[in-house]
This record gives structure tokens, C-alpha cells and sequence, in this order.
């Protein structure tokens, strides 16, 4: 992705900076001793950064009337957020909700680390075009700046990000509209979407995990006609990937699964770049999260059935990690063409034949 030129794509109303002490439970508001060119380039490389991403969900506002909801509404009729006095508020929420976060569960962390990193809080009111967003950053306090030295530390780090942020425009009357929210941490935490912003998912990871395996297998429906067994091994990994539990990042799914793969049919590998771009499209064009947690139980395929002959089909879980290692195809040595299936617990159950009898 392109880097955002400053001054025209993204313009900022106004910005705060709060610093959140957990040892002393203090939230307090830090001047921003930087030029405002200093700041447009920092915000342009944060929105490059996080708009980047993959890994962000889409979430609602639980209702107009929580903390987060009517400070937004402060920010678009007030958009001075340094005179705003709900720019604190949301920061001393979020301190509030970190401490007891980290009362709960900072015992968990082995390294003596506690739960929750310590940092700062930044929040910026910026124009888009016609389009006004706020954004709310929350940053690793050591990775982000140094009180001694700002100008010289503001920006993101080289390496090792660590933010969680929320992005929400407002349409032209002012109204807030749905939430994007990032983190760089593999699963979203739950204390900053839901207890500190009050939102709720839009979507369901049941619906989540439905749409985009079967967005993915109408785009890989194509592969069959170059290669049916490459096809074969694509469909099949897809429905492995969807089928496990935990977190799936779309992106980094198509990554190792299609990015990465070696097609066994030579054409297929001036395909599979183009296959690879409509497959990374498909969170924006087919409406689901580019993060989300898998539920199996909402993946819609059980097993595949071939016909192998007039005859006989041979049937599968659509789930087999490394299909090619038990099920292929080869030629008897006069040229006949076979399917052969790894059968530890049923090939007493057919007639054996030497291989040059076959």
C-alpha cells in the first residue's frame, strides 16, 4: 500500500495525548511539543499502518447512549478535542478498565510481566476528504515515545508494533458510523472492543467462518478446469484451514495456503498470482471480517465424493490434513491408470494383487 501523502489525503481537526500511569492510577494529558508537519506524517504512517492491516473487525455501537457513543457525538460537535473534556473521560475509562483487566488476570502472565502493557493513549479528530474520523490509539508506552524527547520518538517503530486502535467516520450530519477495530495481537482483546468502546460484533464468527469458506471455494471452483487434482488438494485444504479452532487471519490463510503452494499442473502457476489477489479481495467484496474466531460447526462441507469410474466413487472427509498422502493417482507399469489409498485398517477387505498383476 501506498503511503498517504500528507496534507492531502488526511488533514488533522485536532489531537490529545494522554500518558496512563497504572503504578499510580493517574491519567494525565501531555502536550504535543511537535510541529504540525511532524504530526501529519506520524498520523499518515499510522493510518498507512493499521489500513493495511488484515487483521481488523467491524463492530456497532451497543447503543447511543454509552460513554464512548456520546463522546463521539461531543467530538464532532466540539472538534477542539484538546479543549474537550470527554477526550479524558475515555482515557481515564480505559485506565479504569486496564487496572481491573490486569487485577483479573496480570497473575496469568509467567514472565511477572503483568496482563497489560503500559502505555499511552492517543487520540486524533482528522478530515478525509469530505469524511471526519476519530481515531483512538492505544500505544506500548516504551515503543511509542519518550517523555525526555517526543519529537525524537514519536513514529511508528521499526519493528515490534504494538497498538490496538478504533477508527470511526461520521457521516455528513454527524452521526457515528460502525467501528474498525485493529490490534496486533493475534486475537482482539476483549477489554478494548468491549469494555472500554462498548461496541458489539457486527458480524458472528459463526457467520464469519460460513461466508468465507464458501466465498473461497467459489473462487477456487475455477482451479478444476486447469487442474482437477490440484483442485482436489486446494478444496481440501481450505475446508482443513476453516475446520480447526482458534483465531483465522484471512490474510495470512491465503498466505500459506495458495501463496505458497506448489502446483502440481505447470499452468496453474500463472494462475494462481491472479487467484491469490481475488482471494485477498474477498473480506471487502463478500462483507466478512479479515480476523475472526473459526466456529467448525458452520463450515457446510462433510465429505467429497469422486467418481472414479461409471463404477465406483471414492468418498472423503473434506478435513484430511495432507490429502496426497492418502489418496493419489499413479500408472501400472503397462500404463493403467490407478487411484491408490493408504488403507491400514481395510485393505484386508478387497482382493490383493502384486503391483504388475494390477
Amino acid at each position: 500500500m501506498n503511503s498517504i501523502v500528507p496534507n492531502a489525503s488526511a488533514r488533522i481537526l485536532s489531537t490529545t495525548l494522554h500518558h496512563l500511569d497504572m503504578d499510580t492510577e493517574t491519567c494525565a494529558a501531555i502536550p504535543m511539543p511537535v510541529e504540525r508537519r511532524d504530526l501529519e506524517l506520524y498520523l499518515n504512517e499510522l493510518l498507512t499502518e493499521i489500513n493495511g492491516r488484515p487483521q481488523n473487525r467491524a463492530y456497532a455501537l451497543a447503543s447511543a447512549t454509552t460513554e464512548f457513543a456520546t463522546s463521539l457525538q461531543s467530538f464532532y460537535g466540539n472538534q477542539d478535542l484538546a479543549l474537550n473534556p470527554q477526550t479524558k473521560v475515555l482515557a481515564e475509562r480505559l485506565l479504569r478498565v486496564e487496572l481491573t483487566t490486569e487485577e483479573r488476570y496480570g497473575h496469568l502472565n509467567t514472565a511477572g510481566t503483568g496482563h497489560i502493557k503500559k502505555g499511552s493513549f492517543l487520540q486524533f479528530l482528522y478530515r478525509d476528504g469530505a469524511v471526519i474520523t476519530y481515531l483512538g490509539v492505544k500505544v506500548e508506552h516504551q515503543r511509542f515515545l519518550d517523555e525526555t524527547d517526543l519529537r525524537a520518538k514519536i513514529g511508528l517503530g521499526e519493528s515490534h508494533k504494538i497498538y490496538k486502535a478504533c477508527k470511526v467516520s461520521f457521516d455528513d450530519v454527524g452521526n457515528a458510523q460502525n467501528a474498525l477495530v485493529f490490534d496486533t495481537n493475534t486475537r482482539p482483546s476483549t477489554y478494548w472492543w468491549k469494555d472500554v468502546l462498548e461496541l458489539k460484533q457486527l458480524r458472528t464468527d459463526a457467520f464469519n467462518t460460513e461466508q468465507a469458506v464458501k466465498s473461497v471455494m467459489r473462487v477456487i471452483a475455477k482451479v478444476k478446469a486447469v487442474s482437477p487434482a490440484d483442485y482436489t488438494i486446494l478444496r481440501n485444504a481450505t475446508v482443513h484451514a476453516f475446520k480447526q479452532v482458534g483465531v483465522l487471519n484471512f490474510d495470512d490463510f491465503v498466505t500459506a495456503t495458495f501463496t505458497q503452494y506448489t502446483p502440481i499442473e505447470p499452468a496453474l502457476s500463472l494462475e494462481l498470482p491472479i487467484l491469490v489477489d481475488k482471494l485477498k479481495e474477498l473480506p471487502t467484496k463478500r462483507n466478512f471480517d479479515g480476523q475472526f474466531t473459526l466456529v467448525p460447526a458452520s463450515v457446510p462441507y462433510r465429505r467429497h465424493t469422486i467418481a472414479v469410474s461409471e463404477e465406483v466413487s471414492v468418498s472423503y472427509n473434506e478435513d484430511i490434513a495432507n490429502l496426497s498422502d492418502k489418496i493419489w493417482s499413479s500408472k501400472t507399469p503397462d500404463g493403467q491408470s490407478v487411484i491408490i489409498i493408504d488403507a491400514p485398517n481395510s485393505a484386508d477387505k478387497f482382493t490383493p494383487k502384486p503391483w504388475n498383476a494390477v
